[in-house]
């Protein structure tokens, strides 16, 4: 069964005109906010005391009880009908007109986000189905759901499993709501990027051998104006050596290096678990140690220092995958 991390993710790449009316919205009670859909959702009544039962409140972060169950219920799955699927395709149709039943309770979601922590940082999806050929390099595309993503590329390698034709996008997010702590599933590490996120395509697909592809976006953010990427080639050595204090679902650093070695760690672990080196590339890394120790020698028998300069992850990524 779909769920919000691989849910379809709309390739037409058609204009819609953006939703704001949504958001001179009173605030109201979730029960309120949701009873123009409860005929598109069965049982929605149910789920919705579940949601208030088991979301986090008292929240840190200064989120009402209704704001984080609406956060809560969003990233339940129960089927069919689950309320982030039902809310993706009434954000994804040309019919702006039948947005109005959701406008409540998007006012409610969309200002629980405002209070959560903003991250930056390399995140993840993926979609049972070969999609990629459809970005090419240096396109602009809008994704006018609501998109969750993980930190970890695990939680998504898990959900696609070993499918053929199956699209993982690395997406460098500039401005991505951490919602850990706040979810059905803490160890989803999820991210959500909003309604309306814009992406620069980084490069055509890559494809694996295993028959997936991997497409590299970048977020577009008129209120960042150094991409990720350029942030962790600007990395020093020493924040590159300093261990990335850890953080727990309810507790969360705005330190920058501290987001870039997140960052780091997660295009690396991709590299490390899914790339099976074959005899050629271990001729290459024989030769390139041999060509290191050469070089280093050749510097420690003059005067001057060998200097270590950390990679761009990203890069390496790229050119190993």
């Amino acid at each position: 069964m779909m769920n919000r991390f691989d849910d379809d993710i709309d390739t037409s790449f058609k204009r819609l005109r953006p939703v704001y009316a949504y958001r001179s919205e009173k605030l109201v009670p979730i029960e309120k906010a949701l009873e123009p859909i409860e005929s598109q959702i069965d049982e929605l009544p149910y789920y919705i005391k579940i949601a208030k039962r088991h979301c986090h409140f008292p929240s840190e972060h200064g989120l009402t009880h209704d704001q984080s169950a609406a956060v809560y219920i969003y990233t339940m799955e129960w089927g069919d009908t689950t309320l982030n699927r039902v809310l993706n395709r009434a954000l994804r149709c040309e019919n702006r007109q039948a947005l109005k039943v959701w406008f409540p309770y998007l006012k409610l979601f969309d200002t629980a986000l405002d209070i959560l922590p903003t991250v930056k940082e390399v995140v993840w999806r993926g979609v049972p189905l070969n999609i990629g050929m459809n970005f090419t390099k240096n396109q602009i595309v809008t994704w006018w759901s609501v998109n969750s993503c993980s930190s970890s590329v695990n939680v998504i390698k898990d959900l696609l499993g070993n499918k053929k034709d199956s699209t993982l996008f690395l997406i460098e997010a500039v401005s991505g709501k951490k919602v850990s702590g706040y979810t059905e599933d803490e160890k989803e590490d999820e991210v959500i990027l909003r309604i309306g996120s814009q992406f620069r395509v980084k490069s055509d697909q890559l494809d694996k051998s295993n028959d997936s592809h991997l497409v590299h976006l970048i977020e577009i953010d008129d209120n960042n104006d150094q991409p990720l990427a350029s942030a962790m080639n600007d990395m020093k050595p020493a924040a590159a050596a300093q261990p990335s204090m850890k953080t727990t679902s309810n507790s969360y650093s705005s330190d920058d290096n501290e987001t870039r070695n997140k960052a780091t760690e997660n295009v690396l672990q991709y590299v490390n678990q899914f790339r099976q080196p074959d005899d050629d590339d271990d001729n290459v890394e024989e030769e390139d140690e041999t060509h290191d120790d050469d070089q280093q020698a050749d510097q420690f028998n003059g005067s001057q220092q060998p200097v270590l300069t950390p990679p761009n992850p990203v890069t390496i990524f790229l050119f190993l995958i």
